[in-house]
């Protein structure tokens, strides 16, 4: 039976894949190498190693423990990518959300718990893991063609058990840029609105957050998609783009898309008002409602 990727069985097989890379060897030279003196029931083959490296396959401990040896790999990394592979089936909370949400928001919550930082830019609604619990559920039940009704409160749950990481240790911070139409747009009435503005200062003084506001007078935003950037505290494990839409989610892993949307979100910071200046314009438009 296939199994359905991870985010740590993704980010395992990058690890392994980057670390032949750098050994220079492909795929059937390490099945090659660990295999050796290898009796025909402990080795691996190499379209398995190909699934790993996929992400698709797991890997038994014995057999990335060869990886290990074969790729002379230092203790404090095995250490580390010994942990990724006996927390790949780990169930996380999210699971239990698993029939209302799709795939990829899966996937979303579960790199949010990896992810030592995040950088996130909205021109909508609010950053998800900035909302007040008011604020998602007027923003959940007006997707009715996509959400049931019976369902909202859970995904409202779900969003504020994201929101939990962070204040966790091993999150190193979240820097959140948002247009200025985004807290101007009135969405659940002035009051949810203006306490979701309230929220947003809060947050800063509460977790490691900054919030800068991208000004009407900035001119046309740098980019239309909302998205947030995650980064993993190992180095090996590069970073990972979430894309929401009203239609779809999307994950990117690939240099190319990452890079794509790192240049949109630092435009976008560079035109936005500094975090100071930011919580001014924040309490100027709270005082308006």
């Amino acid at each position: 039976m296939a199994q359905r990727k991870t985010v740590r069985s993704r980010r395992l097989g990058k690890q392994i894949r980057r670390l032949r890379d750098d050994a220079q060897l492909t795929q059937e030279k390490l099945v090659e190498l660990m295999n050796t003196d290898q009796p025909r029931q402990r080795r691996i083959s190499a379209a398995h190693l190909s699934r790993v490296e996929s992400g698709i396959a797991r890997i038994a401990s014995e057999h990335l423990d060869r990886i290990i040896t074969v790729l002379d790999v230092g203790a404090e990394q095995a250490q580390k990518l010994d942990e990724l592979r006996r927390r790949a089936d780990e169930p996380g909370w999210w699971q239990e959300y698993s029939d209302i949400v799709t795939e990829a928001v899966e996937m979303l919550v579960e790199i949010g718990e990896d992810a030592a930082t995040a950088r996130s830019y909205d021109n909508v609604y609010v950053q998800g893991l900035l909302q007040t619990r008011a604020y998602a559920e007027t923003l959940i039940g007006n997707g009715r063609a996509f959400v049931s009704p019976i369902n909202v409160d859970r995904m409202a749950d779900l969003r504020m058990r994201r929101q939990q990481r962070l204040g966790e240790q091993g999150f190193q911070g979240l820097a959140a840029v948002m247009t200025e139409g985004v807290i101007r747009t009135i969405v659940g009435g002035r009051d949810v609105m203006r306490d979701q503005l309230r929220h947003l200062i809060e947050v800063t003084q509460q977790h490691p957050v900054t919030i800068h506001i991208l000004p009407f007078s900035a001119g046309a935003p740098p980019g239309t998609d909302n998205f947030v950037i995650f980064e993993f505290p190992h180095e090996l494990d590069g970073e990972v783009v979430y894309v929401d839409s009203d239609t779809a989610q999307r994950i990117y892993e690939e240099r190319i898309p990452v890079r794509q949307y790192t240049y949109i979100f630092d435009a976008a910071l560079a035109q936005a008002l500094p975090a100071r200046e930011s919580q001014d314009l924040i309490r100027t438009v709270m005082e308006e409602l």
